[in-house]
């Protein structure tokens, strides 16, 4: 990390535009990440005056980035964490694993605000995730779609997710290669996996704290993700665990909805959210995320009334009205030009959700997300 004064490359920091670089203190730790907005020239000066520093490789490859299309941009950014995140958490034990952690955290917070919808198909559409280990794409989805709840449904800043999402992509520590195996395994639970699933987030808060982590709400919504009021949760049987817990643990039920294993095949977003609602249905966190994602979330592969297969890219007017982009005709072939289709339109509403193994063409990613 070569580090230099902010002011030295003042002129790329503009305000009400998103930072193209990370910036950090002397000593490298993070101050606010790349992609964190900069609300207005107030901010910009105040980062200015504060004697910040950027790491200059980072600037660099920031500026490569800004001569792509925005969407090619924004998903660059996304993969790009999600490596890092897959590296942090296969070393946890390496030094420097808080500071990753907050960094990655903030990272994300702020590109689910610049593109609430990609963040969306990240969850939904197995696309994005599909390089990472399952307890890595997991753990991301989990902390995404915390985020997409505090931002569009509680209306908080990327500044005050930093915990919860560190929480959340920590949560599982402590199996995070059992979590891999068991998607494979055919066979039950060995006593000594049920055991290790038992106790993982004791040994996930543990491990925490051999890494340096002190931060209370933190540690406390990892040792108590799996805790149920009433007590009939675990580790402890608390009867009544945090409130940020207990979102924690709705939402990670929900985000295993997405992954297939061995033993069942993962679920489509439809029916994801109706089992959500049917076996939630008072709690608030179960209205939430049927509110924030509906029937067809972006990155869900669905039938139309023209037997067209099109991605969901956007919300639309209805939850089960998104906006949608045809990729096969009819017949089974590729469209040569995607289409636009607004399911709210006689001719194009949504029939059904389909398995996205339906649809045989490479995903245009970045250019979707670009144009519409």
């Amino acid at each position: 990390m070569k580090l230099v004064p902010l002011g030295q490359v003042a002129a790329q920091v503009k305000g009400a535009a998103p930072l193209p670089f990370s910036v950090r203190d002397a000593q490298g730790g993070l101050l606010l990440a790349r992609g964190n907005l900069i609300t207005n020239d107030a901010m910009r000066d105040a980062l200015l005056e504060r004697g910040a520093f950027v790491d200059m490789d980072e600037v660099r490859a920031g500026q490569r980035d800004n001569a792509l299309p925005i969407g090619e941009r924004r998903l660059n950014l996304w993969r790009g964490l999600m490596t890092r995140l897959n590296v942090t958490l296969q070393d946890p034990a390496a030094k420097g694993l808080e500071t990753s952690i907050r960094g990655i955290a903030s990272e994300l917070g702020a590109l689910v605000k610049s593109d609430p919808d990609m963040a969306q198909a990240l969850l939904a559409h197995p696309d994005l995730c599909a390089e990472l280990p399952y307890s890595v794409a997991h753990s991301a989805r989990v902390a995404a779609t915390w985020a997409l709840l505090a931002l569009r449904q509680d209306g908080a800043e990327p500044a005050a997710l930093e915990v919860p999402l560190a929480a959340a992509l920590t949560m599982n520590l402590g199996m995070l290669q059992l979590q891999d195996r068991l998607t494979n395994q055919e066979g039950p639970l060995k006593p000594a996996q049920r055991d290790q699933i038992q106790l993982h987030p004791k040994q996930s808060a543990t491990m925490l704290r051999a890494a340096g982590v002190t931060d209370a709400l933190w540690l406390a919504m990892v040792e108590q993700h799996h805790e149920v009021a009433g007590g009939s949760g675990y580790p402890a049987a608390l009867a009544e665990p945090l409130p940020e817990a207990r979102r924690l643990h709705l939402i990670d039920i929900y985000c295993a909805c997405f992954g297939s294993r061995a033993q069942r095949p993962s679920l489509l977003p439809d029916a994801a959210v109706r089992r959500l609602y049917q076996q939630h249905a008072k709690d608030p966190t179960a209205l939430a995320l049927a509110k924030e994602f509906g029937l067809y979330p972006p990155g869900t592969v669905v039938r139309l009334a023209s037997l067209e297969l099109a991605l969901v890219v956007r919300r639309g007017v209805a939850m089960n009205a998104p906006v949608a982009i045809a990729l096969q005709n009819a017949n089974g072939e590729a469209r040569v030009t995607p289409a636009r289709r607004d399911t709210s339109q006689p001719g194009h509403t949504v029939v059904a959700a389909v398995n996205p193994s339906l649809l045989r063409v490479r995903i245009p990613w970045a250019q979707l997300f670009t144009l519409f």
